[in-house]
Parts: structure tokens; sequence; C-alpha cells
């Protein structure tokens, strides 16, 4: 071994890099975001699978991948004066081509939905296809194209999916959006005509059918019941716009409807239903809920007795025999209600709001204060009458009501001592 004393007289100082040694340039990530884009370009593109070449028991989750992945967000809809959504639904990690999961899967799902959930003496017609390509890949435009009827080229949507197969390699995802419209198909009205042009009254016949026809239609799928968590899927549904329940409408209520949207009244939404039918809807759906009492009652008589006491709250009078019943007392208010008092009403009902925090809970107090300056009370009527039933029979929920004509003196005290 060689034992000579080093020499550092040669090592300067100024011969040093004290920075972070530079590794060799092989991340991606280094680059630009255009240099990453051509780089991704150059790569060779991932394949979407025919049928030939698809197994549909493998789940091709693969890492790499070995194909594109895609998802297709569909929507069925009519298209009249406004379009009406039937349905749609989200088809997740598709790796056929989408024009074999048309013919494969898509097409038929489109004809059952749309047989079953428009009226039978009704003919709706494929009228045309709206269809959006889309990538995460910010530098990328969508690929907007429209169809006549269901008569889609698929191939140019299969070549913008190959085509960005590799964004899909690097994590974006890939989405085909449709929008598919149908229209009722022409019917021919029975009209007897001399000439090919007709008279200008079996014209006017002949819009007045076809007016009639588009307003019962239009009422029909408005009030369609999408399903859950209502169970009246496929039939027909009021929601109320507060508190969002739904009220099954038989034909009585649904005729009553389009016979006030024949007359002209607006009937675009759940909210345009008019007080006098919504009050029909709350007495049907109060003797239903009636029935179905009697009923369970019914199931309980071949048990033994029940013996029932009843006993009156302390506000009801003792009628004597053989007399009518007292009507109940009216509960004093030794309080004065502010003026103006319909300023008083909307003062109450923002106190109750600021008590809760949960949105329905809020809602139901200002239905209270609708119903109150509606009906013409003021606080001190509801603090007096009790009537709970008026605001339950129009959709306020039982705890809601009572909260709201209860605490009318602790508002007013509150008030004057602020």
């Amino acid at each position: 071994m060689d034992n000579a004393p080093l020499d550092f007289a040669y090592l300067d100082d100024d011969n040093f890099d004290y920075g972070t040694p530079k590794l060799p340039d092989f991340d991606c990530r280094s680059e630009s975001p255009a240099d990453r884009s051509q780089l991704q370009r150059s790569e060779p593109g991932l394949p979407l699978l025919q049928l030939a070449d698809w197994n549909p028991n493998l789940p091709y989750n693969e890492c790499p991948p070995t194909c594109v992945h895609y998802s297709i967000v569909w929507k069925l809809q009519l298209k009249k004066v406004r379009a009406t959504k039937l349905t749609g639904d989200t088809e997740r990690n598709l790796v056929l081509a989408p024009g074999a999961f048309w013919d494969r899967t898509l097409k038929s799902k489109l004809e059952d939905l749309l047989k079953k959930n428009t009226p039978p003496k009704k003919c709706y017609k494929p009228h045309e296809t709206n269809i959006a390509v889309s990538t995460q890949e910010r530098s990328e435009t969508d690929l907007s194209m429209r169809f006549d009827e269901w008569n889609i080229v698929w191939k140019d949507i299969e070549d913008q999916l190959r085509a960005w197969s590799n964004f899909f390699r690097a994590g974006k995802k890939l989405t085909i959006n449709i929008s598919f419209f149908c229209m009722e198909e022409t019917q021919t009205i029975a009209v007897s005509t001399q000439s090919a042009a007709g008279t200008a009254a079996q014209h006017v016949e002949r819009d007045d059918i076809l007016l009639q026809n588009t307003i019962w239609n239009d009422v029909y799928a408005l009030m369609r019941c999408p399903g859950h968590p209502c169970k009246n899927q496929g039939g027909h549904c009021w929601r109320n716009p507060d508190s969002k329940k739904h009220f099954f409408l038989d034909g009585q209520v649904l005729t009553k409807l389009v016979r006030y949207a024949e007359e002209g009244n607006p009937l675009k939404t759940h909210k345009d239903v008019p007080e006098f039918i919504r009050e029909l809807i709350y007495a049907k759906e109060q003797a239903a809920s009636e029935r179905k009492l009697k009923r369970k009652g019914s199931l309980c008589e071949g048990g033994p007795p029940i013996k029932i006491v009843n006993v009156l709250p302390p506000h009801y009078g003792q009628a004597s025999m053989g007399a009518p019943p007292v009507a109940p007392a009216r509960r004093p208010a030794n309080f004065s209600i502010p003026n103006p008092r319909d300023k008083a009403i909307r003062a109450y009902c923002d106190w109750h709001c600021r008590q809760v925090d949960d949105p329905e809970w809020k809602q139901g107090f200002q239905k209270a204060c609708a119903i109150t300056l509606r009906e013409g009370f003021d606080l001190r009527h509801v603090y007096q009458d009790q009537d709970v039933k008026i605001f339950v029979t129009n959709g306020v929920k039982p705890g809601i009501a009572r909260s709201f004509i209860d605490d009318v003196e602790i508002w007013v005290k509150e008030t004057k001592a602020s």
C-alpha cells in the first residue's frame, strides 16, 4: 500500500459546487405541460375492445391498462315545448367499444324504458341525439356531435376515445354524455274532409285536439312519480315544494289539473298546483289514512276487549246528560301583539327560524307563517284558538305547528324586553 502523504495543494474551493447534485432527467413531471402532452401523444394508443375480443366475465382492472376505459352518462327525454326528462343513468368503467355496447345493451334498454315510462295510448319515436365526448385533460376541447333519431356514427366517437387513450393511461377520465330526445308520433286525426285542404272549422277542431293531447301529456309527465324514496314509481304524485312529501294522485285530481292547465293557467312545476287542488289532495290523503286506521281496528276485533278511558283536557267543559258537548274554551292571551300585526307575524316566523338549524324545520315555520297571513289570523288568534289542524292539513308537521302556536307569549315577552 502506498502511504505517501496526500497533496492538497491542487484542491481549490472554487472548483466545488456545494448545491444538490442534479439527477438524470427521466421524470415527465419536470417537463412543461406541452412537452408532457407531446410525449403522451407519441406513445402507442390503447385499443377499444370489440365483441370478438371482449370477455364479459373479466374485470379488466389490470395495471397498467391494456385497453381504453370510459363512462357513458345518458338521459332519455321527451322533446316538447320544454324537454321532460324521463330517466337517466351512468354506465361506468366500460371497455367494450361504444358502438358494440349500443348494439348489445344500451339501445334495447332505451326502447324498454321509453315504452314503460310513456302513456300506453301514446307512441313516441326517436327524434335526435346529442353527444359530447370529453376528457379531464384541460388542454383538450370536447367533441360535440348531433345525429338524427338514433342514427349515431359511433366510429367518430371511438376514434376520439382512442386518440385520448394516453390521457386515460395518465389517470384522466374519459366520458361520453348523451341526450336522447324523443317526440310523440303524429296521430292521424279522424276528421272527414271533402278536399285536401279541408274547411276552416275542421282545422280549428284538429288544432284543439292536438292542443288538448299536448296539455294532457305535459301534466301527466310533470306529475309522474320518479320513485325512490316514494314507492309509487310509475304512478303519479304531487311533491309538496316545502315538505318534499309525496301525495298520491288519482284520476280525479289529474283530470282537474288538466282542466286547470287547459284554462290557460301556468302549470310548469309542482309549485304551480293551485290551492283548491292542494286542499283536495290533502283531503284524499286524510281519508286514505282514516281507512287504514279502520282496517287496522277491524283486525283487532277478534282479540280480547280493550277498555278505553277518554280523559278530556281541563279546558273542555263537562256536558250534561243528553246535552251537546261543550266547545273547547279559548285560551286567554294576556299580552298585546306589536303593530303592525302582519309584520309581527313575519318577525315571529324569523324568530322561530333562528332557533333551529334544520332547513326542513325552517321551511315548516315559514309555511305556518304563510298560512296565518293567508287566512287573516293575527298572533293572538293563533295563540287563543290552539288550532293545530289548520296547519297540519296544509302540510306543516304537528310538532312545528304546536311550537308556532304555543310560543307566541314567549316571543312577545322577549320582544318587549329587548
